[in-house]
C-alpha cells in the first residue's frame, strides 16, 4: 500500500483579501482660496493666470480596495494637462508650496497628503516629478511648461467602513501668495466595507493508493474534487478573483505541482492542483471566478487535486500530505 489512512492534502487555506469598495458619485466641486500662503510677492507674467485642476470627472461606478491590502496600494490614478505658466518673484528665495485643505488634515513636509481620516492619501506628480509640501525657487523669473499632472490615491492607513470623503477643494499649489493651480475632487469617495467569509478547507484524498498506479513520471491518481467556499457575500461585490500559492517546494508552477509536506513519509510523489475542468492551476496566477453573481450570497469555487509521480524519483510507500494557501480578492 502506498499511503496509510485518510490523507489531508491541504492543512491550511486562508483568506488573504477582504474588500473595500471605493465608489464615486456625482457632486459639485467647491473652490476655496488658500489663506495659508505668504503675502502676495509674486505675480503672473506673459498673460498666464491661475488654473483649476479637476480630478474624478470620468469615474463611472465604483472600484474596490481589499481591506488588508498593503499600505501604499494605489487604488486610483488620473492624469490631466495644465497649460504653461510664467511668474515673477522679486523677493528671493521664494518657495513653491502645496497647501492641503485644512479640513483634510495638515502636512508640514513631504509629498503625501491625507484625505481626512479615511485611511487614504494622495500624491500629485507634475511631469512625473512629485510635488512636495515646500521647495525653494532661486530664480526671480520662472517658466512652468505645459504640465501633465497626475494624482495617485492610495492606502496609507487602516481603512474605515462607511466613511465618506466629500467632493470639492483638496489643495492649492502656489508660490509667494500666488495660486498657480487649485485641485478639486469632482465626486465624493464612499468607502464601504464588503467581503465574503472563506473558511479553511481540508481535503480527504480518499482511500489508500497502490504503488502500481504510478508506473512512470507524470502518472496521477484519480481526481479528488473540492471547493473553496465563499459565504455571506455582500451585495456590493462585483467580481471575485482567486489564486493558489504553494507552502512547500514548487515542482512545476505551470502544471500546478507541489511537493509533499516534510512530515510525509511517502517518496517520489507530489500533489497536482487543477480546476474543475481538469486543467492545471498555474501557481500564483490570478483566476476570475465566473460563477459569482450579485444576487446570491453563498458560492463555491470548484477545484480538484491528484497525487502525481515525480520525474527521476524512486517510489516509497508511506503517508502523504501537502498544503497550499489561497488568496481571494473582491472587487
Amino acid at each position: 500500500m502506498l499511503f496509510e489512512g485518510d490523507i489531508l492534502f491541504i492543512k491550511r487555506i486562508k483568506t488573504s483579501c477582504q474588500k473595500q469598495c471605493l465608489i464615486m458619485v456625482a457632486a459639485t466641486a467647491l473652490i476655496f482660496s488658500s489663506n495659508l500662503m505668504a503675502a502676495g510677492t509674486c505675480a503672473f507674467t506673459n498673460g498666464t493666470n491661475q488654473q483649476v485642476v479637476n480630478f474624478g470627472a470620468n469615474i463611472r461606478g465604483g472600484f474596490a480596495i481589499p481591506k488588508d491590502a498593503p499600505i501604499g496600494t494605489v487604488v486610483y490614478e488620473e492624469v490631466v494637462t495644465v497649460p504653461a505658466q510664467s511668474f515673477y518673484c522679486p523677493a528671493l528665495p521664494s518657495y513653491l508650496v502645496f497647501v492641503l485643505n485644512p479640513a483634510l488634515g495638515s502636512v508640514a513636509s513631504g509629498s503625501t497628503f491625507p484625505l481626512g481620516n479615511s485611511g487614504m492619501s494622495f500624491r500629485i506628480y507634475a511631469n512625473d516629478r512629485l510635488i512636495n509640501r515646500e521647495e525653494v525657487i532661486g530664480l526671480a523669473n520662472t517658466d512652468y511648461p505645459y504640465r501633465s499632472l497626475k494624482i495617485q490615491i492610495f492606502k496609507s492607513d487602516n481603512l474605515l467602513s462607511q466613511n465618506i470623503l466629500s467632493a470639492g477643494y483638496i489643495g492649492v499649489h502656489g508660490v509667494g501668495g500666488l495660486d498657480l493651480f487649485k485641485v478639486n475632487l469632482l465626486k465624493p469617495i464612499i468607502l464601504n466595507s464588503a467581503s465574503c467569509q472563506s473558511p479553511g478547507v481540508s481535503v480527504n484524498m480518499g482511500d489508500d493508493y497502490e504503488l502500481g498506479e504510478f508506473k512512470k513520471a507524470g502518472d496521477t491518481s484519480r481526481d479528488i474534487k473540492f471547493n473553496i467556499g465563499l459565504n455571506q457575500c455582500e451585495a456590493s461585490i462585483q467580481k471575485v478573483t482567486y489564486s493558489l500559492q504553494a507552502t512547500s517546494q514548487i515542482i512545476s508552477r505551470q502544471e500546478g505541482v507541489v511537493a509533499l509536506n516534510p512530515s510525509s513519509t511517502a517518496k517520489g510523489i507530489g500533489l497536482k492542483l487543477m480546476g474543475e475542468d481538469g486543467k492545471p492551476v498555474v501557481l500564483g496566477s490570478t483566476y476570475r471566478f465566473y460563477g459569482f453573481n450579485t444576487i446570491d450570497k453563498n458560492f463555491k469555487i470548484p477545484l480538484s487535486a491528484a497525487f502525481y509521480r515525480l520525474p527521476n524519483s524512486t517510489l516509497e510507500a508511506g503517508t502523504a500530505s501537502a498544503s497550499v494557501t489561497f488568496t481571494v480578492s473582491y472587487l
